[in-house]
């Protein structure tokens, strides 16, 4: 790709990341019912205290963070080579550089995606 390509790519991911957080932040804390405060109720998942993992089980809960976690791979992928290509500046050395990057950025995906799949199997 071309290097602007790559930094709209670059933008439009950290505008991802914004619009994934929200609704990451807003299934959290206002898809479920009171008991308490809000701190309380959203710590407090199934009358245990900071057992988080259930909360998965919700689809757009599950989507919005694929989501996050594809935008902050390639956000922070780019970012690195950007960086790195700041540092080393050698053409050569880019290639390895970016494809090296691009393999750390597929396994994050990998790891990530199952992790989320696991999480929400949880009963």
């Amino acid at each position: 790709m071309r290097e602007r390509n790559i930094m709209l790519l670059h933008y439009a991911t950290g505008l991802g990341i914004l619009v994934f957080g929200a609704i990451h932040v807003f299934v959290v804390f206002f898809t479920y019912p009171l008991q308490g405060t809000i701190w309380e109720t959203t710590l407090k998942f199934d009358n245990i205290p900071f057992a988080i993992l259930p909360v998965y089980r919700n689809a757009i809960l599950a989507a919005s963070l694929w989501g996050l976690l594809l935008c902050t791979t390639i956000h922070s992928m780019n970012g690195l080579r950007v960086i790195l290509l700041e540092l080393i500046g050698e053409r050569g050395a880019m290639r390895v550089v970016s494809k090296v990057l691009y393999l750390v950025g597929v396994i994050i995906m990998i790891y990530g995606t199952r992790t989320i799949i696991v999480a929400n199997m949880i009963t």
